[in-house]
């Protein structure tokens, strides 16, 4: 009940927060675009299934993304005059 009642206060924050930032709308040509990009998408789940393909391009960009940290943070240890 205690975790359930801070949970929702978060959860009311969060909504407070962004309810205070302006309502933003997109131009006809993205709209279309996106919409475009669907009906191709669609047209290709019959083939491929979409799904499995996105699940495994996120697992890609997250092993880099990962592969990308470490190499930063290897680059910042080099960097330290002491640590060779």
């Amino acid at each position: 009940m205690i975790v359930n009642f801070i949970l929702n206060l978060i959860y009311n924050l969060a909504i407070f927060f962004l309810d205070l930032l302006p309502e933003v709308s997109m131009p006809d040509g993205i709209l279309n675009a996106i919409t475009t990009a669907g009906s191709y998408v669609s047209a290709m789940n019959i083939i491929l299934p979409m799904d499995t393909l996105m699940a495994i391009i996120g697992l890609f960009l997250t092993i880099e993304g990962v592969i990308l940290v470490i190499k930063i943070i290897n680059w910042v240890i080099r960097k330290i005059p002491t640590i060779n």
